[in-house]
């Protein structure tokens, strides 16, 4: 079994929102082009927000090592 790091756990996180961010997008660009409020803003924040804290982890992991 492979025991996944926190830094890639928050990863996978980002990208799976990353494809939620894109479908949110292409919906609203399709459905409802210029109206209203673009929910893909919301997961697009967390997104950044979940890759950063990755890069921030991942970082700080290789340089104690170093």
């Amino acid at each position: 079994m492979c025991l996944l790091e926190t830094h890639q756990k928050f990863t996978i996180i980002g990208v799976i929102l990353l494809a939620i961010t894109f479908l949110i997008n292409f919906y609203h660009q399709e459905d409802h082009p210029g109206v209203g409020f673009n929910y893909a803003y919301v997961s697009g924040i967390a997104m950044l927000i979940m890759f950063s804290i990755s890069f921030i982890m991942f970082t700080k992991d290789r340089l104690k090592s170093s």
